[in-house]
């Protein structure tokens, strides 16, 4: 509907002052219009670990008898922006782990068990005109084009050594 608003705004414009008499006196004119969509696709790799720009080189990591880091979930922002993801993971059924550029993750949670994650590894979302991702808005798609949308993100902390 825009799109052909946008179509004969320019035809009128093309037209001049008087255009009805003259677009009646002239052929037509033609022209090409062109309209890009963006989307931003987010792939995790196979085994579902969450990509960190800014974890250790393998060989610094810690030694492999080390305790996995537990994460404790906390409130979260309503919105997060695009621009600082650096990597995600899909943990469980009903959550994909994201990880920010300055190391902090958020834990987005699905509003039900989402069965398309399950096929893929890989899952993308739909770029915005305001470039963020927003609980009870934005949508999880999986690549076998099933969609999940998300209910609330969460905050992660590690947590305390026991």
């Amino acid at each position: 509907m825009i799109r052909a608003g946008i179509a004969a705004l320019l035809t009128l414009a093309f037209a001049g002052d008087d255009g009805a008499k003259q677009a009646a006196q002239r052929p037509p004119i033609t022209g090409t219009i062109t309209f890009h969509e963006q989307i931003i696709i987010v792939r995790t790799p196979a085994g579902g670990r969450p990509v960190n720009a800014a974890a250790p080189a393998p060989a610094a990591a810690a030694s492999a008898n080390a305790m996995p880091i537990r994460w404790e979930e906390h409130r979260g922002p309503r919105c997060i922006a695009w621009a600082q993801i650096a990597g995600a993971g899909r943990l469980g059924q009903d959550s994909v782990d994201l990880v920010f550029r300055d190391n902090t993750r958020v834990r987005a949670r699905l509003k039900r068990h989402c069965p398309a994650l399950d096929y893929y590894a890989g899952f993308y979302m739909a770029a915005t005109p305001d470039g963020l991702i927003c609980a009870d808005r934005d949508s999880i798609r999986a690549r076998t084009g099933g969609e999940c949308r998300i209910d609330r993100f969460r905050s992660l902390r590690a947590a305390r050594a026991r």
